[in-house]
């Protein structure tokens, strides 16, 4: 992706649809909640999860309502956490997807990943808010070395994962088996489907990875939680306004973070937290450029100074 010019802005604002509640049915039997949170009625979930649009079809089961559990409860503070950063992220998501003609609830499905941390490593090496693996990353166009590591940066590593789901819903037709692919390989879901008569995720979930198996009724939970939350007493932990007032633009030629730094005011430190795809001090060109965030007020004396010599492209 090109900018139309040389800044990208990652302060936008999202907001969260709700319903009205409705009037109570069938309390939860388990009524332990975090201080703010009201007795859960599963009734009334149940009922706004099965009116949820997007790109899977709505399914509450027992595993769904354990996840969902998950966030309003014991997690609650996670789920304040998750949707305090979705504030920055989520506009980045709806970008790509719009751009490659995908459901826009698929947004939703880093908080199952990485519940939206740039940084996130797992512990099978999997990295960044998409949680690719070095193979796939690469395969996908990401940069991964000692340099720069492109499964954190918000924007590559969303176009490329964007491509990706688009590839696998093309193959398997539904986005319960694309999403299964996502998280097993494709490969795996292939062999599955061939020694089976049927091609629904739900019937033949069995057969796959137990991670996959529960895949689906972590990204419905996901997305309850999103659309919901402000009907369960979650509020979220937003972000200051001078942690959204950042750009990014794409840089085209070696960077130093010191000389950065020193254009800037501001310490390599905080460059590097901005820029969690960095891995060194010093990253070379690269033909497709690397994404630079910085602080608003920051990007105008570094382009000031480096304008002339055209280390910025828009």
């Amino acid at each position: 992706m090109r900018a139309t010019s040389c800044t990208l802005l990652v302060a936008l604002l999202f907001f969260f649809r709700a319903s009205t509640a409705l009037s109570a049915a069938t309390t939860d039997p388990y009524p332990i909640y975090p201080p703010g949170i009201s007795s859960l009625n599963f009734t009334e979930i149940r009922f706004r999860l099965l009116l949820m649009g997007g790109p899977v079809s709505p399914v509450y089961n027992e595993e769904v309502e354990a996840y969902i559990r998950r966030y309003l409860t014991y997690g609650a503070a996670d789920s304040e956490a998750i949707l305090g950063r979705s504030v920055a992220l989520f506009p980045i998501f709806e970008h790509y997807l719009a751009a490659y003609g995908l459901p826009d609830e698929l947004k939703f499905l880093p908080i199952v990943e990485s519940e939206l941390v740039p940084y996130a490593v797992s512990v099978k090496g999997a990295a960044g808010l998409w949680q690719f693996i070095p193979s796939t990353a690469r395969a996908m166009g990401l940069v991964v070395d000692q340099y720069l590591d492109e499964r954190k940066d918000p924007y590559k590593s969303t176009e490329a994962a964007v491509k990706y789901l688009k590839r696998l819903f093309e193959r398997f037709g539904t986005w319960e088996l694309a999403l299964a692919a996502y998280n097993c390989g494709p490969t795996r879901v292939s062999r599955v489907l061939q020694n089976s008569d049927c091609a629904d995720f739900w019937k033949i979930r069995d057969q796959l990875p137990r991670e996959t198996q529960r895949y689906v009724s972590r990204y419905l939970a996901a997305s309850y939680l999103a659309n919901y939350y402000t009907l369960h007493g979650i509020t979220p932990v937003w972000p200051t306004s001078a942690a959204l007032d950042v750009m990014a633009a794409r840089i085209y030629k070696s960077l130093s973070l010191p000389t950065v730094a020193k254009l800037t005011g501001l310490d390599v430190a905080t460059i590097k937290q901005l820029n969690p795809a960095i891995n060194k001090a010093y990253v070379p060109a690269i033909k497709n450029g690397f994404f630079l965030v910085l602080p608003r007020a920051s990007w105008y004396d570094y382009l000031d100074a480096q304008s002339r010599v055209g280390v910025v492209q828009p």
